[in-house]
């Protein structure tokens, strides 16, 4: 159902702002155990990056109800001043049943469930990105464990061979001792 009062007083429908895109969204979480390191270092880069997307998500929200609001008001009075011009009784369960089937309202309401769906996106990103350091944090546990194995590992070896060689010493030098004594 149309609005067949001044347009120009009902504010205009909403165009929303997809703050995350999806593609980019996966590059960024992904990361190589390779390089661990620098997955480690970009991580508050870009969870603060996610954190203001989720922010501006948030406040579109905010936008749109205040606007679907507005709308909802601004039909609200274009329809009772055209029933009441004509004529007609104007009673609440009428103008709710107006206001609820107008382009404007509807319109405004598809944008906010859009809107929401965008900001429902970008705290997904957010948790994501919690996850994503948990796992960095303990990866570099593990690789930790793992060097400090490798290290105990070499230090284990270089005391064998430094007493294989020190038994071996001294076994040639015991066998000089025997061959001089001999």
């Amino acid at each position: 159902m149309s609005s067949t009062g001044d347009p120009s007083t009902v504010p205009p429908a909403v165009t929303v702002v997809n703050y995350v895109d999806q593609a980019e969204l996966k590059r960024d979480l992904a990361y190589s155990l390779a390089n661990l390191s620098d997955a480690m270092s970009e991580q508050a880069s870009l969870f603060a990056h996610y954190g203001v997307q989720a922010a501006k998500s948030s406040h579109q929200v905010d936008v749109v109800k205040l606007l679907l609001e507005n709308t909802e008001a601004a039909v609200y009075r274009l329809e009772r001043d055209r029933l009441e011009g004509a004529g007609e009784k104007v009673t609440e369960p009428l103008m709710e049943k107006l206001v609820t089937r107008h382009d404007r309202v509807i319109a405004m309401k598809r944008a906010l469930n859009e809107a929401k769906q965008v900001e429902a996106v970008a705290k997904a990103a957010m948790e994501a990105f919690r996850h994503r350091r948990d796992m960095l944090v303990q990866q570099g546990l593990i690789e930790r464990e793992e060097r400090r194995g490798d290290l105990s590992i070499g230090s284990r070896n270089a005391r064998e061979d430094a007493q294989q060689h020190q038994r071996e010493s001294t076994l040639e030098r015991l066998a000089e001792i025997r061959n001089r004594n001999s």
